[in-house]
């Protein structure tokens, strides 16, 4: 039997036959979404992935409309380019956690300002080598602890935003291989959570940033007050201390007398 349009309302089939009810509120949803992807498709799959509780709309960008609580939630595309909408009123948490052919699809990412990312990001989008650009208002991430490998491998990223890392204890590998991230902002770090020992191992290995963003980096670190991280800014082509700036050196030497040790390319 064929489902049947109540007025005001939307009736999907799903692939397995489960039929899902959207009323045209959810269909057009108040307010921006928690969060909008740009994909790339050559015509297959792409698996929208979570963790946790998750409870969303998914507004698919070729005319499709789910409702899920589901964490991974496949759709099938003809080849070309798509922007996506996820709305959560509760916690929505990405995790495509280094799953290749999904993550590899996602071109952006535009965090909305009502997002509610809970409190981890380990893993978020990891792997996504051809993420070019990561928006983000500064409070979405305020009450994020664990930002551990959230843009590992994110090798097309030049730049990155300023986000709310106040409750931040850990970022290990978190920008590692975004082997062309350029452009970091100040103040990142000026205030976190208690930072674990391993905070900052290989945080930055292999990027490219420049002598302003380690400066930058270095400044906001000295300035959180930690002492005894481990921090890694070396590899790639980051600028080597030759050419640090006089702050950046001195905040240098500030966090080696508070017991940090740093890898960093000379």
């Amino acid at each position: 039997m064929s489902p049947t349009a109540i007025p005001g309302n939307l009736i999907l089939q799903s692939p397995s036959n489960s039929i899902w009810k959207i009323t045209s509120d959810q269909v057009n949803p108040p307010g921006d979404a928690a969060i909008t992807y740009d994909i790339t498709n050559a015509g297959g799959v792409f698996n929208l992935r979570s963790t946790g509780t998750v409870d969303y709309e998914i507004e698919w960008g070729d005319g499709a409309v789910e409702i899920s609580t589901l964490n991974t939630l496949p759709h099938t595309y003809t080849a070309g380019d798509y922007t996506l909408g996820v709305y959560s009123d509760g916690v929505y948490r990405p995790f495509f956690n280094n799953v290749t052919a999904d993550v590899s699809q996602i071109t952006s990412v535009v965090i909305g300002p009502g997002a509610n990312l809970g409190t981890s990001l380990d893993s978020a989008w990891e792997t996504a080598s051809n993420l070019a650009t990561f928006t983000c208002p500064f409070d979405a991430t305020s009450s994020v602890t664990n930002f551990t490998d959230s843009w590992r491998r994110c090798g097309s990223l030049t730049s990155f935003p300023l986000i709310d890392t106040s409750s931040g204890t850990g970022f290990s590998h978190a920008w590692f291989y975004c082997n062309s991230l350029t452009d970091f902002p100040a103040n990142m770090f000026d205030t976190t959570g208690t930072l674990v020992a391993t905070a900052f191992q290989n945080a930055w290995f292999n990027c490219a940033l420049t002598a302003q963003s380690i400066e930058n980096i270095l400044v906001s670190l000295d300035t959180n007050g930690a002492t005894g991280i481990t921090l890694g800014i070396n590899g790639g082509t980051n600028a080597a201390k030759t050419t640090w700036s006089a702050a950046a050196v001195t905040a240098y030497d500030n966090l080696i007398v508070k017991g940090w040790t740093i890898s960093f390319n000379a």
